[in-house]
């Protein structure tokens, strides 16, 4: 039995060591004389020890939280010092740039930090400000926070990636004994490539499968850092605070959106939920086997619909029709799950993960109301209903947008086809009664129908965003959906009802960022596909000078039902002056990777076509341009 006198210095020593912020177990050992420790006093500094962790780790599965809110309750975003350091600065136009990294917290033992850009306007006190999470593969980059300072907003890019940011800087990101990066190619100090199950290995803060093992985790934790970095700059008001991000960072936005010092948040192409489960309709077990007999936890832990429910600030979710990663359905699935109704929607049409400048601008629009306070007035979102007739071969859909007086345009869009990713969206002829606008759309036995309305408001005069300049924004309505009650999707081949193509370009085909047009329409279900006796022919307006035409198709990508690896053709013509038509057959579409040697063998399994034209070595801008006129079918041309 050890006596009291024998553990009085061991009791002054822990009182020591209690006062100091996360001392390791050695310096406190070495505190004492060397003899035996008592067990109690042993368990007292094992117990500071794993508390010098940001997180103490789960010591059984029981302990594993099953929720979001059980899985965040005990978290601190403010407790670890940041430990900021300026790596380099820079001024220009107006903004004043900072390199830094700060501690993101300590994780097994180890400290993580990030590096960051870090933009304000010069002379700023207490500015709006917001995060940005880049996307998975991406960087943090200071022309995005030279653009915004510009706009009157203090910025932290977040470099969670771990890629260089400038050549020769003395840090970057350095996530310590834990791994969240994209893997090697990306991040040089990765221990593995890209995690997402939660099954534990040596660089995972649990010892048992937990939601912390994934890397969404300690992103999300990052970003929540990066919150506090904000709020403790004295160039920002951190009452006024908001957190967006692209792809990955909309997944981490949609996370971190659960954070009470946020104002706004605004996930772009990313965060809407879902991943481990299938589209409706599509069966697809191969979506939770990538989270082995733990599908249930990672769904009500870390899937962005788990978090939702929970948010309390306003929500603008932007996205593409045909996004990959930010799939239109589970976007409009997610927002209805908020205790709230102040989110939008906005939507590229036919394009797939990307945005245009009518999205952008109202990234813009949205954190001048809800963090600089302006009194801007951005419609609610559109009502909509839709009810079948009674013979179920029709169904009628209505919208009633917000300010209705203000609409440049109203498009109403609808499809057959249960997976978004290369849905072809069908534009409908809409009619106006009052201020409900109306449509019939087609019901078939056995398959689904989706709808939704495009609404364009008008800005005064053209204004430069981000990426692109345009005098409007665009808001989705709700989306209406009408599920069989018997799935049949074999039918989806038999409503084909003609072959044409598209009869001009101001329909179904989407602005890519390098000027040309995109269209899914070989997925439209309603067009016979042919054979190879046809060929492509397209229509232009006589140009005066020579022209570049270049097709480009990608094969079985998203597919339903497709497990063939993506292809990828290019086909390339030159019109010369006053030629008006060129066809494209089969054989002309060459395979584009390196090396490839095959030609096109069908039209068959085609997701996307990309038009572009080129003049004088610069791609053309192709949206509401007159010279590309029309796109069809013709009999196929010897060469």
């Amino acid at each position: 039995m050890v006596r009291h006198r024998d553990t009085a210095p061991y009791c002054r020593a822990v009182k020591s060591a209690s006062r100091l912020e996360r001392a390791p177990l050695k310096s406190v050992l070495h505190s004492f004389p060397p003899m035996r420790l008592p067990l109690p006093i042993l368990a007292f500094l094992t117990a500071h020890a794993i508390a010098a962790d940001s997180v103490v780790p789960y010591a059984t599965e029981q302990a594993v939280p099953r929720d979001v809110s059980s899985l965040w309750k005990d978290a601190d975003f403010r407790r670890d010092p940041l430990e900021t350091r300026v790596l380099k600065e820079w001024k220009e136009d107006g903004a004043v740039c900072r390199l830094v990294t700060f501690a993101v917290g300590t994780f097994k033992g180890a400290p993580a930090r990030i590096a960051a850009f870090y933009t304000f306007p010069e002379g700023a006190t207490r500015a709006p400000a917001f995060v940005w999470a880049h996307g998975g593969g991406q960087r943090a980059d200071r022309s995005r926070g030279a653009y915004f300072a510009k706009q009157g907003y203090a910025t932290v890019d977040i470099n969670w990636g771990g890629r260089e940011l400038e050549p020769g800087a003395a840090e970057n990101t350095d996530w310590g004994n834990v791994d969240p990066s994209q893997g090697p190619q990306f991040y040089p100090k990765a221990f593995r490539q890209v995690k997402q199950d939660f099954l534990p290995d040596p660089h995972t803060i649990d010892t048992v499968t937990s939601p912390r093992n994934g890397n969404w985790y300690l992103l999300a934790y990052a970003g929540r850092r990066a919150i506090t970095f904000l709020e403790s700059q004295p160039e920002v008001d951190p009452e006024k605070i908001g957190f967006t991000g692209f792809s990955m960072g909309g997944n981490i936005t949609s996370f971190v959106a659960i954070d009470p010092r946020l104002k706004a948040v605004a996930p772009m192409v990313g965060g809407t939920g879902y991943v481990s489960s299938p589209f409706p309709g599509i069966p697809n077990p191969a979506k939770a086997a990538a989270y082995p007999g733990h599908a249930d936890l990672f769904a009500a832990t870390m899937e962005s619909q788990s978090y939702y429910p929970h948010v309390k600030a306003p929500v603008l979710m932007l996205t593409a029709t045909n996004d990959f990663h930010g799939t239109v359905d589970r976007a409009f699935q997610c927002m209805r799950l908020l205790p709230h109704n102040d989110w939008r929607v906005s939507l590229k049409l036919h394009y797939n993960h990307h945005l245009g400048p009518e999205q952008w601008l109202l990234l813009n629009l949205w954190f001048d109301k809800y963090l600089k306070g302006f009194p801007v007035e951005i419609p609610r979102t559109a009502a909509v209903k839709m009810s079948p007739a009674d013979d179920n071969h029709s169904a009628r859909f209505e919208v009633t947008p917000d300010s209705p007086d203000r609409l440049r345009a109203l498009r109403i869009f609808y499809s057959h086809d249960p997976n978004p990713q290369t849905r072809f969206w069908k534009e409908a002829a809409a009619s106006r009664r009052g201020t409900i606008w109306t449509a019939n759309l087609p019901l078939h036995d056995g398959l689904p129908l989706f709808a939704f309305a495009d609404c364009t408001y008008p800005l005064e005069g053209e204004r430069q965003s981000f990426e692109g300049r345009s005098d409007c924004f665009t808001l989705a309505s709700e989306e209406a959906v009408h599920h069989p009650k018997q799935w049949q999707l074999e039918n989806l081949a038999t409503i084909a009802a003609s072959t044409d193509f598209t009869p001009d370009f101001t329909q179904g085909w989407g602005a890519s960022p390098g000027g040309g047009l995109s269209t899914y329409k070989f997925r439209d279900p309603e067009m016979r596909i042919p054979g190879p006796e046809k060929a492509l022919k397209l229509v232009i307006a006589p140009s005066d000078k020579p022209l570049g035409i270049r097709l480009r198709i990608s094969k079985n990508q998203f597919i339903t039902g497709v497990s063939a690896p993506e292809e990828n053709y290019t086909a390339n013509a030159m019109a010369k002056p006053g030629q008006t038509e060129i066809v494209f057959n089969l054989s002309d579409f060459q395979e584009t990777k390196e090396g490839g040697t095959r030609v096109l063998g069908d039209w068959n399994r085609i997701a996307i076509l990309h038009l572009d034209i080129i003049q004088n070595g610069g791609h053309l801008r192709l949206q509401n341009n007159p010279l590309p006129r029309s796109l069809g079918w013709t009999d196929a041309s010897p060469r």
